[in-house]
């Protein structure tokens, strides 16, 4: 009577067929039950993990042998069948684990060892173990099982494409247009190991630009973007939703087309998404921004998308990329020295005095004399409480800045018109000894970044766009800008602080920000890592790496995207400065412990 059997990860009907006495396939393809799988329009005769596949009666046969003698009698294994493997220095070949999935190279491509750079990485010659190669968590090779193979037999690898349905939810995979299949495709030898039956390939690697797939094309496989700004469809394409294919082709077969050994691994370990909102300065008020959305969206969904991918992390983007007016509605009390207030002397001053304008509205003019020992916050609520409609005002209070005392901290008050008219704040004035008024006036073109390490608090500059435009604290929130008061700056991070003193964390609107120059943002590819450098800066809690200037948080950016620049992310150990948060540490878990609040399961 007919069986029913469950094809398992790199079955194929010839295997199935060996396993169940078969010396090949073709009584199971001719078997009309098995027609959904000879028939099928990708891959036909190739069976998938989780096919149920009937295994007609077998004819029985007898064996003459001697009596009362001894005969050995093999039960049949597997026939033909590959895996994934990263390969052991300390387990027999065939009790290597089995991959599952793969992740995107964080090493210098045509590198191994450790550190990062130390060795070549393995030509595609080398076949057996390597202990540079090894370091790499991420390397892999394929290895067939063929006991009728022999000399150097092909394997052919191809990255995959999602497809995806109105929901954005992944139903199949399929090829990648030719026009840009080249680098996902690659066939490599695998050679026979010592006297097993096993056959392995060289040491492979995924990698996610081109100028990685370049460094070492005979031994890496593309998985990258295929970003347009005119086509929504290929925007959507993850990196971290494509699959890896091997396939062996099994000669023995005698059908047409013969049977395969195919296994498909998804990419990405413990996969993330990290909410993200992108706001472009506008030059002035109504002026032309300094990018356009459309620039501002590729780098976030080429550059960021690649860099990220092999921390198996990418960007979501919560809202549309937008511009943005500079603003001129901040009010600073003892803004950069959080000093209490002075009240008047002897009768005189103390007052606090501005004036809120607005297009078509009456000005209106909002005073309060300080009292002695007021705290900023103290003379902000009060000013505030002094704004009528149609305006409204809200006030804050700031960390105190490092170089401060934990009791110093300036405080903000943010003024708006509840028909979302521009505001301008003007003629600002203290008369009080010791609490001044600052008000936020960004220049775009010429952009305050924080001064002395103020990295939780930020410019009043920083403060005025953040309080107007942040989005919620479950977010990167990041600021395009023309170009910073410091010539050679890129970006500056503004980080949560919840580890680097907990007496003064940073505050809501304030953390898990970034602001970076137009040069990382622009129509070109220069200085492709900068936004993702910033972003880490806030997501992980962290400054920069000492001594390994092949990591992105390597305090110097490159224009370019060689292959040996500052764009890895290794996932283990490296050594970091940043007084309480110096240390060695792991940003692939860091990123995911210390950004919880930032990030999405896949």
């Amino acid at each position: 009577m007919p069986r029913k059997v469950t094809a398992k990860v790199g079955d194929s009907l010839c295997n199935i067929a060996f396993l169940n006495g078969f010396g090949d396939c073709k009584p199971l393809r001719e078997d009309p039950a098995n027609a959904y799988i000879v028939n099928r329009v990708d891959d036909p005769g190739q069976v998938l993990a989780g096919d149920i596949v009937t295994v007609p009666d077998f004819i029985e046969h007898s064996e003459s042998k001697g009596t009362e003698q001894k005969h050995k009698f093999v039960k049949r294994d597997n026939f033909a069948i590959l895996r994934f493997v990263h390969g052991s220095a300390t387990t027999t070949l065939k009790n290597d684990r089995t991959l599952t999935f793969l992740n995107v190279s964080n090493y210098i491509t045509d590198k191994a060892g450790n550190p990062d750079g130390a060795a070549a990485f393995p030509n595609s010659g080398v076949k057996n173990f390597n202990a540079n190669a090894d370091k790499d968590q991420d390397v892999f090779k394929v290895e067939v099982f063929d006991i009728d193979a022999t000399g150097d037999i092909d394997v052919e690898l191809e990255v995959l494409k999602p497809v995806y349905d109105a929901a954005g939810k992944v139903t199949k995979h399929e090829r990648f247009p030719a026009a840009i299949r080249a680098d996902r495709l690659l066939t490599t030898k695998a050679s026979k190991q010592g006297a097993t039956k096993r056959f392995r390939t060289c040491y492979l690697r995924l990698v996610s630009d081109a100028a990685d797939k370049a460094a070492a094309n005979d031994q890496t496989l593309l998985a990258s973007d295929m970003y347009d700004a005119a086509d929504a469809a290929a925007k959507q394409v993850e990196i971290l939703d494509q699959k890896v294919k091997a396939s062996y082709t099994i000669a023995k077969c005698p059908m047409s087309p013969k049977c395969k050994s195919t296994v498909s691994l998804p990419i990405g370990e413990d996969r993330r998404r990290l909410r993200m909102a992108v706001h472009i300065l506008r030059r002035t008020a109504g002026g032309a921004p300094v990018v356009s959305i459309d620039d501002a969206e590729k780098r976030i969904l080429t550059w960021l998308r690649r860099n990220y991918a092999q921390i198996s992390i990418a960007p979501k983007l919560v809202i549309p990329i937008r511009e943005v007016d500079p603003p001129r509605n901040l009010v600073s009390i003892s803004n950069d020295t959080g000093l209490r207030a002075r009240g008047p002397i002897v009768g005189f001053g103390g007052q606090i005095t501005f004036t809120i304008r607005a297009t078509g509205i009456p000005p209106q003019i909002v005073s309060v004399t300080t009292t002695r020992g007021d705290t900023p916050i103290k003379t902000a609520r009060a000013l505030a409480a002094k704004v009528v409609a149609p305006f409204k005002a809200v006030a804050a209070e700031n960390a105190p800045r490092f170089d401060h005392a934990k009791s110093r901290k300036s405080a903000d008050i943010l003024i708006t018109e509840e028909g979302g008219a521009r505001v301008r704040i003007v003629a600002e004035i203290s008369l009080d000894a010791r609490q001044s008024i600052t008000v936020g006036r960004p220049t775009p073109t010429l952009f305050q970044e924080w001064g002395d390490d103020n990295w939780l608090v930020g410019s009043i500059e920083q403060r005025s766009v953040l309080r107007n435009y942040d989005t919620g604290d479950d977010r990167y929130e990041l600021f395009i800008i023309q170009r910073f008061v410091s010539p050679t700056l890129l970006g500056a991070a503004m980080m949560s602080g919840h580890i680097v003193d907990p007496d003064r964390p940073a505050v809501s609107k304030i953390k898990w920000s970034g602001f970076v120059d137009r040069r990382s943002a622009d129509s070109s590819d220069k200085f492709p890592i900068v936004i993702a450098h910033e972003a880490m800066h806030s997501v992980g809690e962290v400054m920069h790496t000492v001594s390994a200037p092949a990591q992105v948080m390597h305090p110097t950016a490159d224009q370019n995207n060689a292959v040996g620049i500052a764009k890895r992310v290794r996932d283990g150990a490296v050594e970091y400065d940043g007084g309480r948060i110096a240390g060695h540490h792991n940003l692939v878990r860091r990123m995911r412990t210390q950004g919880a609040a930032l990030l999405e399961r896949w």
